[in-house]
């Protein structure tokens, strides 16, 4: 299993991930300056980390579990613009009986625009409180990261 990024400088680095995810920016992603809005970042990496989590074959619409998103840490680097394109990288770095971490970067044009942190913990939707991970979804996580593919 890797380890996390020991250097602020690994995370802002493209080459440190493997799982990508592109997207156009959209006109209504703007603020009134013309700048890619905070909130649009967040949801770029969200969707990012959806289909990374899919990539496990994990369905986001399961029916006894889902994701919970319990930690994120977001750090911004430069601001983007439109018309663009978002290419965000992701990778696993830690995996928990329950719960993953994830390092996420944002680029644009070959620049790393944002880093993102994020914990998330499998939960059953019945009695809202984690749940391990099936070994199924356990193994394919490990298999990704053990591959380099995240």
């Amino acid at each position: 299993m890797s380890e996390p990024a020991s250097h602020e400088s690994d995370i802002k680095a493209q080459a440190f991930y493997a799982h990508w995810h592109e997207t156009d920016f959209r006109f209504n992603d703007l603020d009134p300056l013309g700048h890619m809005t905070s909130l649009s970042f967040l949801n770029f990496f969200e969707t990012a980390r959806i289909m990374f989590v899919r990539s496990a074959g994990y369905p986001v619409d399961a029916p006894a579990t889902g994701w919970m998103l319990v930690n994120l840490q977001a750090d911004y680097y430069a601001q983007m613009h439109f018309p663009g394109r978002a290419h965000v990288g992701t990778r696993l770095t830690r995996l928990g009986r329950s719960s993953i971490t994830t390092v996420q970067a944002m680029f644009q044009d070959g620049v790393c625009t944002a880093n993102l942190v994020t914990s998330l913990v499998l939960v059953d939707r019945a009695s809202d409180r984690s749940s391990p991970m099936p070994e199924g979804l356990r193994e394919s996580l490990q298999k990704l990261s053990d591959t380099g593919a995240v």
